[in-house]
């Protein structure tokens, strides 16, 4: 885990709470359709968690978007 959040990695997480919550998905739901757990989409959805190229192609596989959507957002 992180020592302090980025906020980024914040801003990030919120996109991807928003979709999913959007798609009325549940962690559980999101983590079936993908290689990840429930601990670790929660820690990305808080913006605790940095992580690996081939998690955001998880997320966007599980979410059913193309991983430029989860790309789509205000970072600055």
């Amino acid at each position: 885990m992180l020592q302090f959040k980025d906020r980024r990695l914040v801003t990030f997480g919120a996109h991807v709470k928003a979709i999913r919550l959007g798609k009325g998905l549940e962690y559980a739901d999101l983590a079936r359709e993908t290689s990840l757990s429930k601990s670790d989409i929660a820690a990305i959805e808080e913006g605790s968690k940095n992580f690996a190229f081939t998690t955001l192609l998880e997320l966007a596989k599980g979410l059913g978007v193309n991983p430029s959507n989860l790309l789509d957002f205000d970072f600055q």
